[in-house]
């Protein structure tokens, strides 16, 4: 999977794993991931269209405190994410190909100085936010790319169904059929509480 340009100027104003410790305002943003900078930002203008840097689903849509405005779209076990928009063009569980608009560039969260698009790359099937981000390849074939990958359970935060698990990685609940044949989980109700431990294989969306 070949990861894209986000928008059409490829011009960076603060790149990945910048060391920000020592920044008088920005010092307290990445403190989840040592303050050093978890993704790439593109130093572009309130409503600058911004693109899907490579076809998935659509699985976050939502208001973050420092990210403001964020899109999350996933395909097998890399999620990108892009924040601090003013507008967003696509909704949850939206398949979409690259290059789709998927929404407008802003300054939207605590953690935006002046107008500009973060765009922050996961690898899913890491344990820990902080294992989680990579620098993004742009132009090139995402290396650490899989089609399907392994969760473990975890309850810490919230318990998880596969209700729950099928809003994470595909943005609807009308995926849930796909994850229990997947794993061989027939008999399985979606509402019933998983056990912590168990490995689950998240399937890809198509």
């Amino acid at each position: 999977m070949i990861i894209h340009y986000p928008v059409k100027n490829h011009t960076v104003s603060h790149a990945f794993g910048f060391d920000n410790s020592t920044h008088p305002e920005r010092g307290d943003f990445y403190s989840l991931f040592d303050n050093k900078h978890p993704g790439v930002d593109f130093p572009v203008a309130k409503g600058t269209e911004v693109f899907a840097a490579f076809p998935g689903i659509v699985v976050r849509r939502e208001f973050h405190k420092g990210m403001g405005n964020v899109i999350g779209i996933r395909n097998g076990n890399i999620v990108a994410l892009y924040a601090h928009l003013s507008e967003f063009a696509v909704s949850l569980g939206e398949i979409i190909d690259v290059g789709h608009l998927i929404g407008l560039s802003g300054e939207t969260g605590d953690a935006c100085l002046s107008p500009h698009l973060h765009f922050e790359l996961r690898d899913i099937s890491k344990s820990g936010l902080k294992n989680m981000v990579f620098d993004p390849p742009f132009e090139k074939e995402c290396e650490t790319y899989t089609d399907t990958f392994e969760y473990i359970v975890n309850n810490k935060n919230t318990q998880k169904t596969l209700k729950t698990l099928s809003s994470l990685y595909f943005g609807s609940e009308k995926y849930c059929e796909v994850i229990k044949e997947t794993n061989g989980m027939y008999t399985n109700d979606p509402d019933t509480p998983l056990l912590d431990g168990i490995v689950i294989t998240i399937p890809n969306y198509n």
